[in-house]
């Protein structure tokens, strides 16, 4: 890994950045080993509207509309516009802060570009002014004058793509970009109050004012986010309390795969039994300090994320987080590696979710495992938004007029 950040500079500040970029494309949380996805999402869409985990810096809330807006006058503007997002690439690499970049090690060669990786965002945020419009249909917006003949169109699509307070790109944008990443301070300002007009009573409002810690592993292990209350607070506990849940489980999984691993006489890895034991072990003496669930009502949370998703969980994966939990409370605290019950539930929910990828009992999906299979807590995308609200923060700080070309 040391390799992958060899280009640093050697600022603390850069090098966190870089270790959270890393760790994104390292250690996804989109892994969905065990079928939690739907209630992992859903949880983190309450807790941070609109993000997803490929989202790296908060400029690009800004760079992507900027692109569009350039190549809507341009004759071809389509081709314009992927050429602006591949400029990006080019200049941000000349700039002075580009850890985060998409497109760092294939240039301009780059397949998925910012403007899909941020689409969902741009427009939940009313930076895309009507949120209905596709990447294609935006470019072909030319501004004021692009007036539609269809009645039924929305006001903002006969208007504009994109809102009308957006603030003005720099000098020499896209070929140029001297300040990179670094949002200036009326950027900053204009993307808090887009946060706070948006999504006003989650946890990423409140963070964008309460500033949380450039290091805390988890929201529920931040000050600021502590700090919440109200629904947002609400959401955060239950977040807690379902991560602490099912991370139990999650180890319990891995825990049989290096098991089996080691039985079947794979050696790649180095005592991943032993590893995996000793977590679970700490799992277990501290879960009871963490959720008490006599009292969690798991059930309320489940219903809330179907208000979230706006469609059911699927009826599988309710049963199982309902199971595990029952089977804790059964248990009556003996230990969890010991526990037949526990290990038979683990082995039946692979088969189910996975079929005939189920590693358990398949020496050649064993031969191949990574030595962790989704065994992270989860985390809910907090590294992700945690990086993108410490870059508005990072602008706020600055004086007004910084960097202005």
């Amino acid at each position: 890994m040391a390799s992958a950040i060899a280009w640093l500079d050697a600022s603390s500040e850069e090098q966190r950045r870089m270790r959270d970029i890393i760790r994104l494309f390292s250690d996804r949380e989109s892994r969905d080993e065990l079928g939690l996805g739907q209630i992992r999402d859903a949880i983190a869409d309450a807790l941070f509207p609109g993000t997803s985990t490929l989202l790296t810096r908060a400029r690009y809330l800004l760079f992507v509309p900027w692109a569009y807006q350039l190549a809507a006058s341009r004759p071809n503007p389509a081709a314009a516009a992927d050429r602006f997002e591949r400029d990006i690439i080019r200049a941000l690499r000349d700039s002075d802060d580009y850890a985060g970049l998409l497109g760092m090690q294939a240039g301009e060669a780059l397949k998925t570009l910012p403007s899909a990786v941020y689409w969902s965002m741009l427009r939940h945020y009313g930076i895309l002014a009507d949120p209905s419009l596709s990447r294609e249909e935006s470019i072909a917006i030319r501004g004021r004058g692009a007036l539609s003949d269809d009645p039924t169109a929305t006001q903002s699509r006969r208007l504009a793509a994109w809102s009308s307070t957006l603030p003005d790109p720099p000098a020499g944008f896209p070929q140029s970009i001297p300040g990179g990443f670094t949002l200036r301070y009326e950027e900053a300002a204009w993307l808090r109050d887009r946060l706070l007009g948006f999504a006003p009573e989650s946890l990423l409002a409140h963070l964008v004012i309460d500033r949380p810690a450039p290091e805390s592993p988890t929201p529920w292990a931040d000050a600021a986010a502590l700090r919440v209350s109200g629904t947002a607070r609400e959401w955060l506990d239950d977040a807690r309390s379902f991560s602490a849940l099912m991370h139990g489980a999650q180890l319990l999984y891995n825990l049989m795969l290096a098991e089996q691993y080691e039985s079947a006489g794979y050696d790649r890895l180095s005592a991943p039994s032993e590893r995996f034991g000793a977590a679970l072990e700490d799992w277990q003496s501290r879960f009871e300090g963490l959720v008490d669930l006599t009292s969690w009502d798991l059930a309320a949370l489940l219903h809330r994320v179907d208000i979230v998703r706006g469609s059911p969980i699927n009826p599988r994966t309710r049963q199982f987080v309902t199971a595990w939990r029952d089977l804790l409370t059964d248990g009556g605290g003996q230990s969890i590696i010991e526990y037949g019950p526990a290990r038979e539930f683990m082995a039946a929910r692979e088969r189910q979710h996975k079929g005939p990828q189920a590693r358990l009992g398949n020496l050649g999906r064993l031969a191949s495992w990574g030595g962790t299979a989704g065994a992270g807590e989860m985390t809910y995308r907090w590294s992700t938004v945690r990086g993108i609200l410490l870059d508005i923060h990072a602008g706020l700080d600055s004086a007004p007029g910084d960097q202005d070309a």
